[in-house]
């Protein structure tokens, strides 16, 4: 048994979306040959792949299911089934005993309030249902009606079906219009939206020019890790490299904020010199060896990134603190290896 084959079974149609890094659709055939252990889950984050699940009874509007399922990996970021199967076993009791409490299924999580809420965007056109209330005002605090200043009474719902719906409505020009006036809170939560889709050139231009008036006026942590993620789906790589090179020469290069921003949404940009900028900020970073391990950690998981890592570690540049905190880090790897064995 699987999830897609459960949902079938029940006659219901079924929409998987990456949750991890950022929120994307996941093939068909993708989701069904990793369950099926063929392929593993293309970008892992923290072991993990993290998933959203909609599923729905076109005959039945209104009426559909949402599960989040964070799903252990191996070491070839290959499914391990016996939770997912933990899972389908807990789903199963429920359908045979709905008015029965058997607590949280296994695998489930909750997401944080912004993925949430760009979930529940994407939900509303897949299930061709109308956008929610808060829509209407982030569209009008967007088109500066309301005053720039008067943010609080918007929701994070309404932010995230703007860029949801990006390609309509004139969202992209809206958006273009209002980024450079958008005080920090509205604009770092726009921004981590910004990381679901690929912003055109003009709308890159735009983010662009801010990001260069918040450095003249003083960057937070915050304000870069938001540029980062926003940034890091934008089509034009050389673009992309220019900008994190930047970053890294900021004042707040070894802000652990902003180097998670980048090795988690920028990491298809970390090679060759960019990738020894980055783990030199990292090694020195404002917590420690544990945030470099950690960040390191995930970085291994990806696809292509240990052959790059390795390269970098023989580059005659490299600092001989990167080249203690790697030899400590691989030693413990080797140590926890054998503990187990």
């Amino acid at each position: 048994m699987t999830i897609g084959k459960l949902v079938a079974e029940s006659g219901a149609r079924m929409k998987v979306f990456d949750m991890g890094r950022r929120i994307e659709e996941v093939p068909a055939e993708l989701f069904d040959s990793f369950e099926h252990l063929a392929k593993p889950w293309p970008v892992p984050y923290l072991k993990h792949a993290w998933l959203g699940v909609l599923s729905w009874k076109p005959e039945e509007p209104g009426k559909h299911n949402i599960w989040f399922l964070k799903l252990p990996l191996d070491e070839q970021n290959v499914l391990q089934p016996g939770p997912r199967d933990a899972f389908l076993q807990h789903w199963l009791k429920v359908v045979a005993s709905p008015d029965q409490d058997f607590g949280d299924a296994p695998c489930s999580y909750r997401p944080d309030a912004g993925r949430m809420a760009y979930f529940h965007a994407l939900a509303l056109q897949t299930l061709e249902q109308k956008p929610t209330r808060y829509y209407a005002t982030a569209r009008a605090y967007l088109s500066g009606d309301m005053g720039w200043d008067n943010w609080q009474q918007l929701g994070l719902q309404g932010l995230a079906e703007v860029v949801a719906g990006i390609a309509e409505d004139h969202n992209n020009d809206l958006l273009r219009q209002a980024v450079p006036h958008l005080p920090a809170v509205p604009r770092n939560a726009l921004l981590g939206f910004l990381e679901n889709v690929a912003p055109d050139q003009r709308l890159t231009t735009v983010l662009n020019d801010a990001l260069s008036a918040v450095v003249s006026a003083g960057a937070t942590a915050a304000d870069l890790a938001a540029f980062a993620r926003a940034l890091s789906h934008v089509s034009n790589a050389d673009q992309r490299v220019l900008l994190l090179q930047a970053m890294l020469q900021h004042p707040q290069h070894h802000s652990v904020e902003l180097l998670a921003a980048i090795g988690s949404r920028c990491w298809a940009d970390l090679r060759g010199n960019l990738l020894l900028n980055y783990l030199e900020c990292l090694v020195r970073n404002e917590q420690g060896e544990g945030a470099f391990n950690a960040l390191v950690a995930d970085l291994l998981t990806l696809p292509g990134m240990r052959p790059q890592f390795m390269a970098v570690l023989g580059s005659p540049e490299r600092s001989e603190a990167l080249s203690e905190a790697v030899n400590k880090l691989f030693a413990a790897a080797r140590g926890q290896s054998g503990e187990l064995q």
